[in-house]
């Protein structure tokens, strides 16, 4: 009785590493598989920078769906970027990816859209590399700061997203 309290009272054993995201658990790795092992909860160092890289991807490859009309007015309410509508990059059907002078716009709209639903990085750079225009995809490098509880560290890596709509 005594050791069944104690054990009531006792803190919870910390688990080293970096929470899941909710969408990375509820990805199903193995859909063969009938019976499940317990949830992966945490990420390691490693699986915490391809988690951060898998959900930039999402977020340069997916466009908001508000008008562009209405685009401006729902932006002036940064509660309004929780709206579905609204997840990814915005209207930039203006910029020419062929011109390298635009590149830099390209980019800082990109920044923007990481920095708003990519919460576990800071100080983003994007900088574009190329275009293709046969594929019509537009290929970066990111470049941001990660720190949580357990990590902390800059990240660089490679990116394409498709210029038009998806």
């Amino acid at each position: 009785m005594v050791n069944a309290l104690k054990n009531a009272r006792a803190e919870p054993k910390k688990i080293a590493g970096a929470p899941r995201p909710l969408f990375d658990r509820l990805i199903d790795d193995d859909p063969e598989t009938v019976t499940e092992a317990p949830p992966k909860r945490y990420y390691n160092r490693f699986e915490l920078i391809q988690s951060i890289e898998r959900e930039v991807d999402r977020i340069l490859n997916t466009r908001a769906t508000v008008k562009r009309a209405e685009y401006q007015d729902f932006a002036e309410d940064p509660l309004n970027y929780g709206l579905p509508e609204m997840f990814g990059l915005g209207d930039f059907s203006q910029y020419d990816a062929t011109n390298e002078t635009e590149w830099p716009m390209i980019a800082e709209l990109c920044e923007q859209a990481i920095i708003r639903y990519e919460s576990r990085i800071k100080d983003v750079t994007a900088t574009v590399t190329s275009f293709d225009k046969k594929t019509q995809t537009l290929s970066m490098t990111i470049h941001a700061e990660f720190a949580m509880k357990e990590f902390q560290g800059e990240l660089t890596f490679p990116t394409t997203f498709l210029m038009g709509q998806r």
